[in-house]
């Protein structure tokens, strides 16, 4: 199995375990570099000058695989964060649509109930209210059916606004003291 197959299968949680089985790799081939020039294999070559260019390229060559293992094992942590934004995303935005949805579901229905009850009233009222015109034509006093009449009219536009109101104020609870998150950073 090639390396690019097997980088391919791991998964995404497997991923700091390969980075750090490839990090390994890397300090064990700068290991056994050091240990192959520690000791050189025909001293009486190695003036000071080339035992510190030796020296120098071990340094190096070690430098460059701590600094590989840190680059991969820091892409796998951002890759593994990355995934749990993304999860955490999935999950906020499936249960806020799953709150809105009972949300919508419960104010409407209680919605339909206060329309259909406030429309009781008014039909109850207004029935009333039309009897009560029609009586005004047996007062005899002209005096006595205009004031009845305004005392009538006065009657139904308070009760009308008064019905409008209380809707108004039953819609406006929807609104009361809920907290959308547009304040987030």
């Amino acid at each position: 199995m090639s390396e690019q197959t097997t980088q391919q299968t791991h998964e995404i949680g497997d991923l700091p375990a390969e980075a750090m089985r490839r990090g390994e790799d890397s300090e064990h081939q700068v290991v056994h570099a050091m240990k192959r020039h520690a000791t050189p294999a025909f001293p009486i070559f190695y003036n000071r000058k080339e035992r510190r260019l030796v020296q120098e390229q071990l340094v190096a060559e070690l430098a460059q695989g701590f600094e590989h293992r840190r680059k991969a094992v820091g892409m796998a942590l951002e890759t593994r964060l990355h995934s749990i934004r993304e999860a955490c995303n999935h999950v906020l935005v499936t249960g806020k649509t799953h709150l809105r949805q009972q949300r919508l579901e419960y104010f409407g229905d209680v919605l339909r109930q206060v329309e259909r009850r406030m429309s009781e009233l008014a039909d109850d009222f207004l029935r009333d209210a039309d009897q009560r015109f029609t009586r005004l034509e047996q007062y005899k006093s002209e005096e006595i059916r205009a004031r009845e009449k305004q005392r009538l009219e006065k009657s139904i536009d308070g009760f009308l606004g008064t019905l409008d109101s209380l809707m108004d104020e039953f819609s406006s609870i929807i609104h009361e003291h809920i907290d959308h998150g547009r304040n987030e950073a």
